[in-house]
Protein backbone atom coordinates (compact mmCIF):
# COMPACT_ATOMS: atom_id res chain seq x y z
CA UNK A 1 0.00 0.00 0.00
CA UNK A 2 2.73 2.18 0.90
CA UNK A 3 4.45 2.07 -2.42
CA UNK A 4 0.92 2.47 -4.60
CA UNK A 5 0.89 5.85 -2.20
CA UNK A 6 3.77 6.93 -2.98
CA UNK A 7 3.43 6.13 -6.72
CA UNK A 8 0.37 8.20 -6.31
CA UNK A 9 1.64 10.88 -4.78
CA UNK A 10 4.78 11.42 -7.94
CA UNK A 11 1.78 10.81 -10.51
CA UNK A 12 -0.02 14.08 -9.02
CA UNK A 13 2.83 16.11 -8.41
CA UNK A 14 3.94 14.85 -12.15
CA UNK A 15 0.25 16.16 -13.38
CA UNK A 16 0.62 19.76 -11.36
CA UNK A 17 4.32 19.50 -13.50
CA UNK A 18 3.79 22.78 -15.82
CA UNK A 19 6.07 21.62 -18.12
CA UNK A 20 4.59 18.15 -18.05
CA UNK A 21 1.87 19.20 -18.87
CA UNK A 22 3.22 21.48 -22.09
CA UNK A 23 5.21 18.65 -22.96
CA UNK A 24 2.08 16.58 -22.87
CA UNK A 25 -0.09 19.40 -24.54
CA UNK A 26 2.45 19.63 -28.03
CA UNK A 27 2.46 15.86 -27.99
CA UNK A 28 5.93 15.21 -27.05
CA UNK A 29 6.93 11.85 -25.19
CA UNK A 30 8.84 13.55 -22.50
CA UNK A 31 9.10 17.00 -20.42
CA UNK A 32 13.12 16.81 -21.39
CA UNK A 33 11.96 17.46 -25.57
CA UNK A 34 11.45 21.20 -23.94
CA UNK A 35 15.03 21.12 -22.53
CA UNK A 36 16.48 20.68 -25.49
CA UNK A 37 13.90 23.30 -27.30
CA UNK A 38 15.28 25.47 -24.48
CA UNK A 39 18.93 24.77 -25.18
CA UNK A 40 18.82 25.48 -29.27
CA UNK A 41 16.72 28.84 -29.04
CA UNK A 42 19.89 29.81 -26.77
CA UNK A 43 22.86 28.48 -28.52
CA UNK A 44 21.13 27.98 -32.01
CA UNK A 45 22.54 24.30 -32.53
CA UNK A 46 19.73 22.69 -34.33
CA UNK A 47 20.35 22.85 -38.17
CA UNK A 48 17.94 21.21 -40.89
CA UNK A 49 20.10 18.86 -42.92
CA UNK A 50 22.63 17.69 -39.89
CA UNK A 51 23.51 14.37 -39.42
CA UNK A 52 22.49 13.64 -35.79
CA UNK A 53 23.16 10.93 -32.93
CA UNK A 54 20.98 10.76 -30.40
CA UNK A 55 22.12 8.42 -27.33
CA UNK A 56 19.76 7.86 -25.01
CA UNK A 57 16.99 8.65 -26.93
CA UNK A 58 14.31 6.43 -25.22
CA UNK A 59 11.32 7.41 -25.08
CA UNK A 60 11.92 9.39 -27.90
CA UNK A 61 11.05 13.00 -27.13
CA UNK A 62 14.46 14.46 -28.21
CA UNK A 63 14.23 12.50 -31.66
CA UNK A 64 10.93 14.01 -31.88
CA UNK A 65 12.83 17.74 -31.87
CA UNK A 66 14.97 16.52 -34.25
CA UNK A 67 12.40 14.87 -36.46
CA UNK A 68 10.62 18.34 -36.59
CA UNK A 69 13.70 20.82 -36.60
CA UNK A 70 16.87 18.82 -38.32
CA UNK A 71 15.18 16.47 -40.84
CA UNK A 72 15.48 17.71 -43.99
CA UNK A 73 13.29 15.80 -47.17
CA UNK A 74 15.51 17.41 -49.66
CA UNK A 75 18.51 16.37 -48.23
CA UNK A 76 17.25 13.08 -46.55
CA UNK A 77 20.31 13.66 -43.59
CA UNK A 78 20.73 10.44 -41.50
CA UNK A 79 19.64 11.19 -38.01
CA UNK A 80 20.01 7.98 -35.15
CA UNK A 81 18.83 7.45 -32.20
CA UNK A 82 20.58 5.03 -29.87
CA UNK A 83 18.97 3.01 -26.46
CA UNK A 84 19.43 -0.03 -24.86
CA UNK A 85 15.61 -0.14 -24.34
CA UNK A 86 12.95 -0.51 -27.78
CA UNK A 87 11.78 2.79 -29.02
CA UNK A 88 8.60 3.12 -30.26
CA UNK A 89 8.97 4.65 -34.42
CA UNK A 90 9.37 8.28 -34.74
CA UNK A 91 9.23 9.76 -38.21
CA UNK A 92 12.49 10.41 -40.37
CA UNK A 93 14.56 8.91 -37.10
CA UNK A 94 16.51 5.45 -37.28
CA UNK A 95 16.57 3.83 -34.09
CA UNK A 96 19.08 1.42 -32.98
CA UNK A 97 18.91 -0.94 -29.69
CA UNK A 98 22.46 -1.07 -28.83
CA UNK A 99 24.75 0.00 -25.40
CA UNK A 100 27.45 2.62 -26.48
CA UNK A 101 29.91 0.61 -24.15
CA UNK A 102 30.17 -2.12 -26.67
CA UNK A 103 33.21 -2.62 -28.33
CA UNK A 104 32.06 -2.55 -31.89
CA UNK A 105 29.46 0.91 -31.29
CA UNK A 106 31.96 3.13 -32.79
CA UNK A 107 32.78 1.14 -36.00
CA UNK A 108 28.98 0.66 -36.54
CA UNK A 109 28.36 4.36 -36.68
CA UNK A 110 31.30 4.74 -38.73
CA UNK A 111 29.62 1.96 -41.11
CA UNK A 112 26.33 4.01 -40.63
CA UNK A 113 27.51 7.25 -41.66
CA UNK A 114 29.52 7.40 -44.90
CA UNK A 115 31.45 10.72 -43.69
CA UNK A 116 31.77 12.83 -40.28
CA UNK A 117 28.38 13.93 -38.90
CA UNK A 118 27.50 17.45 -37.46
CA UNK A 119 26.09 16.64 -34.13
CA UNK A 120 25.83 14.26 -31.14
CA UNK A 121 23.20 15.02 -28.67
CA UNK A 122 22.92 13.19 -25.06
CA UNK A 123 19.74 13.01 -22.34
CA UNK A 124 21.39 9.70 -21.05
CA UNK A 125 21.65 9.26 -17.76
CA UNK A 126 22.26 6.19 -15.34
CA UNK A 127 20.39 4.63 -13.03
CA UNK A 128 19.88 6.44 -10.05
CA UNK A 129 20.60 5.29 -6.07
CA UNK A 130 20.27 8.11 -3.83
CA UNK A 131 23.99 8.39 -3.56
CA UNK A 132 24.78 11.70 -5.27
CA UNK A 133 28.74 10.66 -5.05
CA UNK A 134 28.08 7.37 -6.91
CA UNK A 135 25.01 8.55 -8.99
CA UNK A 136 28.03 11.47 -10.06
CA UNK A 137 30.58 8.56 -10.85
CA UNK A 138 28.45 6.82 -13.15
CA UNK A 139 27.01 9.38 -14.78
CA UNK A 140 30.96 10.67 -15.36
CA UNK A 141 31.51 7.79 -16.85
CA UNK A 142 28.64 7.46 -19.23
CA UNK A 143 29.31 11.34 -20.14
CA UNK A 144 33.33 10.13 -20.65
CA UNK A 145 32.26 7.10 -23.15
CA UNK A 146 29.53 9.78 -25.07
CA UNK A 147 32.91 12.25 -25.45
CA UNK A 148 34.79 9.42 -26.78
CA UNK A 149 32.16 8.67 -29.73
CA UNK A 150 31.81 12.19 -30.13
CA UNK A 151 35.81 12.88 -30.64
CA UNK A 152 35.84 9.48 -33.18
CA UNK A 153 32.75 10.30 -35.14
CA UNK A 154 32.32 14.62 -35.27
CA UNK A 155 33.66 16.24 -37.92
CA UNK A 156 35.43 19.73 -37.60
CA UNK A 157 32.76 22.23 -36.34
CA UNK A 158 30.74 19.92 -35.37
CA UNK A 159 28.83 20.39 -31.71
CA UNK A 160 27.96 18.34 -28.45
CA UNK A 161 25.18 18.12 -25.78
CA UNK A 162 25.65 16.40 -23.28
CA UNK A 163 23.94 15.78 -19.98
CA UNK A 164 25.73 15.03 -16.52
CA UNK A 165 25.04 14.93 -13.07
CA UNK A 166 26.93 17.82 -11.07
CA UNK A 167 29.73 16.79 -8.98
CA UNK A 168 32.97 17.07 -7.97
CA UNK A 169 34.79 16.04 -10.90
CA UNK A 170 32.92 18.22 -13.59
CA UNK A 171 35.34 21.17 -14.19
CA UNK A 172 38.33 18.22 -14.62
CA UNK A 173 35.90 16.60 -17.48
CA UNK A 174 34.78 19.96 -19.08
CA UNK A 175 38.28 21.19 -18.88
CA UNK A 176 39.08 18.10 -21.06
CA UNK A 177 36.11 18.42 -23.87
CA UNK A 178 37.48 22.50 -23.73
CA UNK A 179 40.84 20.85 -25.67
CA UNK A 180 38.57 19.31 -28.09
CA UNK A 181 35.96 21.74 -28.69
CA UNK A 182 36.69 25.76 -29.25
CA UNK A 183 33.28 27.12 -27.40
CA UNK A 184 32.03 24.99 -24.26
CA UNK A 185 29.10 26.32 -21.83
CA UNK A 186 27.10 25.03 -18.95
CA UNK A 187 23.73 25.22 -19.31
CA UNK A 188 21.14 24.60 -16.61
CA UNK A 189 17.21 24.76 -18.89
CA UNK A 190 14.46 26.49 -17.18
CA UNK A 191 12.08 22.85 -17.62
CA UNK A 192 15.03 21.32 -15.27
CA UNK A 193 13.71 20.38 -11.89
CA UNK A 194 15.21 22.83 -9.72
CA UNK A 195 15.99 19.61 -6.74
CA UNK A 196 17.85 17.97 -10.58
CA UNK A 197 21.73 17.97 -10.21
CA UNK A 198 21.90 17.57 -14.09
CA UNK A 199 23.60 20.19 -15.98
CA UNK A 200 24.45 20.33 -19.62
CA UNK A 201 26.90 21.00 -21.80
CA UNK A 202 26.89 22.53 -24.67
CA UNK A 203 30.43 22.26 -27.18
CA UNK A 204 30.34 23.76 -30.30
CA UNK A 205 32.88 24.01 -33.08
CA UNK A 206 34.74 20.43 -32.69
CA UNK A 207 38.71 20.61 -33.93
Amino acid sequence: MKFKKKKTIWHQKRLKDSYFKEAKNKGYRSRSALKLLDINKKFRILKKGQKVIDIGAYPGGWSQILSQQVYSKNVCNKIIGVDIKEIKPVQNIFFLKKDIFDKDFIDILQKTFSDKIDLVISDAAPSTTGNKFNDHIASLELCKKTFNVASNILKNGGSLILKIFQGQDINFFVNEIKKRFLKVNLYKPKSSKTESKEIFIIAKFFN
